[in-house]
């Protein structure tokens, strides 16, 4: 895959005379980018968990529901669980079960959030699903004999075969924009999404085949790991593993500091019993504010946040980019839009639209914004730097943040000049002095040498 350095001024310059893509449009950034199907619509599946834990969108542009225990579950509906909740279904008739298994940053080193699936009708498999993003764990739930599943994702299909009553394996699908591809209104076949697919056996056995190649996979001890993704293809044979890593392993604990964010999510489930999922999320972004115990806040803000963008709310992520008040809901949104957008191809193109139709954004300004999500820079070159630094004492909050969130990943915390994007211009045009001074046109950070 190409990756070229990319040079932003003229690259920027370009994407401002670009003319708009007919297919999209304002709302489908609002919605997602996922296509109508027209694949029958029959019941697949019963879900297992409680009230509010999974979510149903029928059609793109419907509101999420919620599913109450036992309740029917339809193929070809688009089914999620917000980041840091699991949801339960069985196939109906009871064969095989699936998790759906939503993640947070402090709960694993998983890099997913929510986690989203398609069911799908099929006389050939006991399970047929597309899993569009995040983690599943499937079981076989049979009394005996084998259970027989069909794994679709962006670019391939699998067939999994799980050997005996019991037996389960965990399913991790990561999308995202490699560094150093720039944002484009029109890629190049070698510059779009990276999907990265692990398939780990957690009890038992399992068999994988891709590209009618089988693999068969053991629980640790065993060879129990399996890696596909859409630039190398399959791994030529299972790696063996002494043990489950941890963000597969289903068993394990949350650790200490999770939480304030377990508090939360049990909030959430409280609350959406009674209400819809939106009104739910926002009504947790306007108590973080309110919240005295800052790790709360924080981990209230993160939880809302993240659900927002999981359910495509666009607009109110952007919002919560723009807040000048409150630096963990920047942070949020800044990493919320960055998943979102790898998340799916094109949906960097839809937000593009959406900045400019919906929040009034230049091209220039849209643009921008996109190419911070990308991380379309070279860490090696003077121009990152420079660029970045010109950012801070942008017009709009949004650019200021996403540049200093490169910025202090980029340059030692030892070395950084401190810098907050919602300051007082005053205070701006100091810091951006200050950086100017640390790293001038043409160079890159240095540590000073002790004296």
């Amino acid at each position: 895959m190409n990756r070229t350095t990319m040079r932003w001024p003229i690259l920027l310059a370009a994407l401002s005379f670009c003319p708009l893509s007919s297919g999209a449009s304002a709302r489908a950034a609002e919605l997602g980018s996922r296509p109508v199907s027209w694949e029958p619509r029959i019941v697949v599946a019963k879900y297992l968990s409680q009230v509010g834990d999974l979510l149903a969108n029928e059609q793109p542009g419907q509101p999420w529901r919620t599913l109450g225990y036992r309740s029917d579950i339809h193929s070809r509906d688009e089914l999620l669980a917000l980041p840091g909740i699991q949801a339960r279904l069985e196939t109906s008739p009871r064969v095989v079960e699936l998790t759906l298994w939503g993640n947070l940053p402090k709960l694993s080193e998983f890099s997913g959030l929510e986690s989203a699936v398609i069911l799908h009708d099929s006389r050939s498999f006991d399970l047929d699903f597309t899993l569009r993003r995040g983690r599943v764990i499937v079981t076989n739930r049979k009394e005996s004999g084998t259970a027989r599943v069909w794994l679709r994702t962006e670019g391939a299909g699998f067939q999994l075969t799980l050997g005996e009553p019991g037996d389960s394996v965990c399913i991790a699908l990561r999308s995202y924009w490699p560094r150093g591809i720039p944002f484009s209104l029109t890629p190049k076949p070698d510059e779009g999404l990276v999907h990265w697919l692990d398939i780990v056996a957690i009890k038992g056995q399992a068999d994988v085949k891709v590209s009618g190649v089988q693999h068969a996979l053991s629980a640790p001890p065993g060879r129990s790991f399996f890696h596909w993704d859409n630039i190398n293809g399959p791994d030529a044979t299972p790696r063996q593993r002494s043990q489950l890593e941890t963000w597969a392993d289903p068993s394990r604990q949350p650790p200490e500091d999770a939480k304030p964010l377990l508090e939360t999510i049990a909030k959430y489930q409280a609350a959406i019993k009674e209400s819809d999922p939106r009104t739910v999320l926002f009504g947790l972004l306007a108590a973080a504010e309110k919240e005295e115990d800052r790790e709360q806040a924080k981990a209230t803000a993160e939880f809302a946040v993240f659900g927002l963008a999981a359910i495509n709310d666009i607009d109110r992520v952007m919002q919560a980019l723009e807040d000048p008040r409150r630096a963990e809901v920047r942070r949020a949104a800044a990493l919320a839009l960055r998943q979102w957008i790898g998340s799916d191809t094109g949906r960097d193109r839809l937000l593009y639209h959406f900045l400019m139709d919906q929040l009034r954004y230049s091209k220039h300004h849209s643009a921008t914004v996109l190419q911070l999500l990308h991380n379309a820079f070279a860490p090696d070159e003077p121009e990152t730097y420079e660029t970045l630094i010109e950012y801070l004492r942008h017009d709009k909050l949004a650019i200021r943040v996403l540049a200093w969130r490169h910025l202090s990943r980029l340059v030692p915390e030892d070395l950084a000049v401190p810098y907050d994007p919602s300051a007082s211009p005053a205070q701006r045009a100091k810091a951006y002095e200050a950086w100017k001074e640390l790293i001038p046109s043409g160079s890159l950070p240095t540590r000073k040498k002790k004296k």
